[in-house]
């Protein structure tokens, strides 16, 4: 007989923290397919704003991946307050649901990570298992995965840049300043 205890507050403040986060994903992705499937004119002017636009994002992804942020991209960050930006997203204003639509969809995965983590912890739901340990499996499988990150190691990456025609450094100097910065705020 498994006794349920009282739900404690901290299960109250994450459910009522996930629960919105995940109806505003779904009701974004809704208005995703919704705007997609509409049938647009050819010849409207609405369609040359909106490609406009795209071009636009792709060249500043471009420019953040060679060397950091432009100068719109960080306008763009401290244009808006948290405050605006709360208000927005508790009246499900559409066109931040969609601005926001692949944050709202990593919120919901995280949070049903969470969840799924607590139900298979803290429940009895899903019943209880034997541990299998087996020392030369795992010892086998270590190996077989340090051999193959070192296979991969050893390529050659000679990718270029689409915006500029540079190459692409993986480990460049702005990602490196952007990590040596986080480390020390950690501290």
């Amino acid at each position: 007989m498994v006794v349920s205890s009282p739900i404690t507050p901290g299960q109250v403040s994450f459910l009522l923290g996930i629960i919105p986060v995940f109806v505003a994903w779904i009701y974004s992705e809704f208005l995703e397919y919704k705007k997609s499937s509409s049938p647009s004119k050819v010849h409207s002017d609405n369609n040359l704003v909106e490609l406009g636009s795209e071009t636009i994002k792709e060249d500043d992804r471009a420019i953040l991946l060679e060397g950091g942020l432009t100068k719109s991209a960080s306008a763009k960050f401290n244009s808006s307050s948290i405050k605006v930006n709360l208000i927005r997203f508790l009246t499900m204003d559409d066109s931040f649901l969609l601005e926001n639509r692949l944050t709202l969809r990593a919120m919901s995965e995280f949070g049903a990570i969470l969840t799924y983590f607590y139900v298979c912890d803290r429940t009895e739901l899903l019943g209880d298992s034997t541990k299998n340990y087996n020392r030369d499996l795992f010892i086998f499988l270590y190996l077989l995965l340090v051999i193959v990150c070192f296979m991969t190691s050893l390529k050659k990456h000679h990718d270029k840049s689409a915006f500029s025609g540079k190459a692409l450094l993986y480990l460049n100097r702005h990602q490196t300043e952007e990590w040596k910065g986080w480390m020390q705020a950690t501290v």
